[in-house]
């Protein structure tokens, strides 16, 4: 049964995590929501500054303090800048990327590429266009642009070359004078087409056929509980599993803290569930698969020294997030006992937030989680400061403690019989 399952892994999720690792236009997206990360964290706070510092339901509230509310535009322009242009930073980062991974200058793609976006969308609602919304269409013009590009840039005939007397910058602009006004006025050009003949840019096409759609189906109860699913497998299979998939996850949680974040502004309550604060406190609590609570059952019944140790060593990293040296130095990789719990555990917890959001128990963030900061102080910090996240934590340690240990007195009764056999012989 296990050699089936591994050959299944083997035969088909390994070399779907492979080729999303290694591809160049994944790996340039994953990357560049890695490099946006410090600006969305800092976006989300400067939103909750403005709520309990400008808000009138803040301090600018209290009798005497109503000229706080005066300064509301130093946190909500960080905030819009942030935020509500996350799709065109994304747009330049993948940009620049790409550049680098064609052998182009950087610079010039990250620009171009930006030109490009900028052109399909609506001139009228720009404003309110350069956000999570248009995630999708700045994934599909940032590589199509620099693909378009740099084919280009590789035909010699259509260069501009200028004396080697011309300084270098002059003569590097000189030479992508016409591969980059061929690539705009393609974009530009189907834009325009397109508008003229359904009325609609590219931009609300792509938002209400792919992404909404999309985002709906991935940040669903059952979407969320297969990539834990998937998370985990790959994790077990000695793939990281989160890496593997944040190409897919990522998008879809920036774009719900994002609408979070709009509904807060708005004076609504935010709805949207998945997004990375979920997910460092229901799936990857203490590490990917809530191992902190595989250690803690480990340090309650075995009676294996080493197995205690490593737990023992382990267990500040698992205190923020870090699960590599329980899962690889115990391992849990590839260890059959482990399996059914490392990927039980976060799918159960996991379901937990759906009913505790649902339930009322829970409101959905509008704050970036930080990673690597310590369980509870993260916890609290990105549920703005709600102390049911804090209960929901304990909650979920104590979940996953009381599924790891019925597999944890089982590998010990195991090896204990096979020390018997041992003897016997």
């Amino acid at each position: 049964m296990m050699e089936k399952f591994s050959n299944f892994m083997d035969k088909w999720m390994v070399p779907v995590a492979t080729f999303m690792n290694k591809n160049k236009y994944i790996s340039c997206i994953r990357d560049a929501f890695a490099i946006l990360m410090p600006m969305i964290i800092a976006g989300s706070f400067a939103l909750l500054f403005n709520i309990y510092i400008c808000g009138t339901t803040g301090l600018a509230g209290i009798s005497g303090l109503e000229w706080l509310s005066n300064f509301s535009g130093m946190f909500s322009t960080v905030n819009y800048a942030c935020i509500n242009c996350m799709a065109l930073w994304t747009t330049l980062i993948v940009g620049y990327l790409l550049g680098e991974k064609n052998e182009q200058k950087p610079l010039v793609t990250m620009i171009i590429a930006g030109c490009c976006f900028l052109s399909l969308l609506n001139p009228e609602t720009i404003s309110s266009d350069l956000g999570a919304s248009s995630l999708f269409l700045s994934f599909f013009v940032s590589i199509l642009s620099i693909v378009i590009f740099s084919k280009l840039m590789n035909n010699e005939k259509i260069k501009i070359k200028l004396p080697s007397s011309v300084p270098p910058m002059i003569s590097n602009s000189f030479n992508a004078l016409i591969p980059a006004c061929i690539t705009l006025f393609i974009f530009g050009i189907a834009g325009g087409i397109l508008y003229g003949t359904t009325g609609m840019y590219l931009n609300d096409i792509l938002y209400g056929i792919i992404q909404r759609p999309f985002n709906t189906i991935v940040g669903s109860q059952l979407g969320v509980s297969l990539i834990v699913i998937f998370t985990q497998l790959l994790w077990w299979f000695g793939i990281h599993g989160t890496f593997a998939l944040n190409p897919i996850a990522q998008p879809v949680q920036a774009a719900a803290l994002a609408a979070n974040m709009a509904a807060v502004a708005a004076g609504t309550m935010p709805e949207e569930v998945y997004t990375k604060a979920f997910m460092h406190l229901f799936s990857n609590l203490g590490g990917g698969g809530i191992v902190i609570s595989l250690a803690l059952a480990i340090l309650v019944f075995s009676k294996k020294k080493e197995e205690k140790q490593i737990c023992k060593i382990s267990m500040i990293p698992l205190i923020c997030g870090i699960s590599e040296p329980v899962v690889f130095g115990l391992p849990i990789m590839l260890n059959p006992v482990y399996l059914i719990p490392f990927v039980l555990a976060p799918l159960v917890t996991t379901n937990i937030g759906y009913i505790a959001i649902q339930a009322g128990f829970l409101t959905s963030n509008y704050v970036e989680s930080i990673s690597g900061m310590p369980m509870f102080i993260q916890q609290f910090l990105a549920y703005n400061g709600q102390f049911s996240a804090l209960l929901l934590v304990v909650v979920n340690v104590v979940v996953a403690f009381i599924i790891y240990a019925p597999f944890v007195i089982m590998a010990n009764k195991k090896e204990l019989n096979s020390e018997v056999d041992a003897i016997e012989e």
